[in-house]
């Protein structure tokens, strides 16, 4: 970590929220001239560990952000939110799929989905993919743990594909 960018992004969340050093210093525990020294524009002190997890925790802000950087902070946050919203999409076609072959087959009427109006759906899956996200961070999931569902499911989903199209080729189903 570079003691320039920590004191930049200290910085940028003091002007951005408006923030005086004496307001981060009561949100962090941290006294208000150690701020002072870890915001300088040169020479700035470096925190050690638990100055750094005060920090984030105080500011509202994640340990990767503040350590090291948007990108590599956002890619995780990338891939946790495609994996939870992946899942409460499938629960929302599985729901659906079940119903309709359970039913007289209608799943949408007045603009609902089986009875539901929309946002009450979009609640509902937010809510269950955001619980989603928090047991992913519990348990400690590691990017390399994502990126390997996420090339799994991309194999799958070639294999459905492929499955799909020799099906509709094949001479049987032509005939």
């Amino acid at each position: 970590m570079r003691m320039l960018d920590l004191a930049s992004k200290l910085r940028e969340l003091r002007d951005k929220n408006g923030w005086t050093v004496a307001d981060m210093a009561e949100r962090t525990g941290i006294p208000k001239r150690t701020l002072d020294k870890y915001m300088l524009r040169s020479g700035a002190s470096l925190p050690g560990f638990d100055a750094v997890c005060a920090l984030a925790k105080g500011l509202g802000v994640s340990l990767d952000w503040l350590v090291l950087g948007a990108d590599t902070a956002g890619e995780g946050i990338e891939l946790i939110a495609e994996k939870t919203a992946y899942n409460a999409v499938m629960t929302l076609a599985e729901t659906i799929v079940r119903h309709s072959e359970g039913s007289d087959g209608r799943v949408v009427e007045d603009g609902n989905i089986l009875g539901l109006e929309l946002e009450v759906w979009a609640a509902d899956l937010s809510a269950r993919a955001g619980e989603q996200a928090r047991e992913l961070a519990v348990v400690g999931t590691t990017k390399e743990d994502l990126l390997t569902w996420r090339q799994q499911r991309a194999e799958r989903i070639q294999e459905m594909v492929r499955d799909r199209v020799s099906r509709m080729t094949s001479p049987s189903s032509t005939q």
